[in-house]
């Protein structure tokens, strides 16, 4: 019984040390990034650039005037009509929060 808790507690000092040991060179590591950063920052940049902004705007009007105007629309052709403008909202929505100074975390 005594081994086993000189066992145990020789583990308890030590794997906190070795634990420790083998997080310092992840710490220390100032890699490039994942993989999949760039494509997801090209992807970001290409739905929030003026291309994007502009076809956005152009649907939300498109949508709207449908939506207001379109008396006999199916259950259909309104909730693809309610898709286009909640696209639209999210995409205006970054472009406008980013126009009044708000934007995500800057790591």
């Amino acid at each position: 019984m005594t081994r086993m808790l000189a066992v145990a507690k020789t583990a308890a000092f030590f794997f906190p040390l070795i634990a420790i040991a083998m997080l310092a060179p992840a710490i220390a590591s100032t890699g490039g990034g994942l993989p999949w950063d760039t494509p997801l920052q090209t992807l970001q940049n290409d739905l929030t650039g003026p291309v994007a902004t502009t076809v956005s705007v152009l649907a939300l009007f498109a949508a709207g005037a449908a939506l207001v105007f379109g008396e006999e629309l199916g259950l259909f052709v309104r909730r693809a009509l309610l898709l286009v403008v909640a696209i639209a909202f999210l995409v205006l929505g970054t472009n406008f929060l980013t126009a009044l100074g708000l934007s995500g975390a800057v790591l």
